[in-house]
């Protein structure tokens, strides 16, 4: 199931907001990978390529290529049709407030 544009936009704020570990830290918290893309090259030396919530992005090394898949992420919500108009936040249709509770049984009379 593709994550919904609310999950991306809140990954990518709370990524945007963290040092280089803690954005390492959140993306394998958040089910991402990031692993080197060129084979047989030192660690430090490799092409890097995240994956998080459907988006892949690549970088030069791990921390340009997590500031990358941040700015992709804002992009794609950037791109969503369904927006708030104060504040240009994706759209949620509980509009703020908690899902409704499953229904209670009914006491008989």
């Amino acid at each position: 199931m593709p994550a919904s544009v609310q999950e991306i936009y809140a990954a990518a704020q709370a990524m945007e907001h963290r040092g280089v570990f803690g954005r390492a830290t959140l993306l394998r918290a958040l089910g991402g990978t990031a692993r080197p893309i060129t084979p047989d090259v030192p660690a430090h030396e490799a092409h890097w390529r995240v994956d998080l919530l459907g988006i892949s992005v690549d970088g030069i090394d791990l921390p340009s290529a997590l500031s990358a898949w941040t700015r992709a992420a804002r992009m794609s919500c950037r791109l969503t049709p369904a927006r708030r108009a104060t504040d240009w936040r994706p759209d949620c249709p509980y509009n703020g407030q908690a899902p409704l509770p499953p229904s209670l049984p009914v006491a008989e009379a």
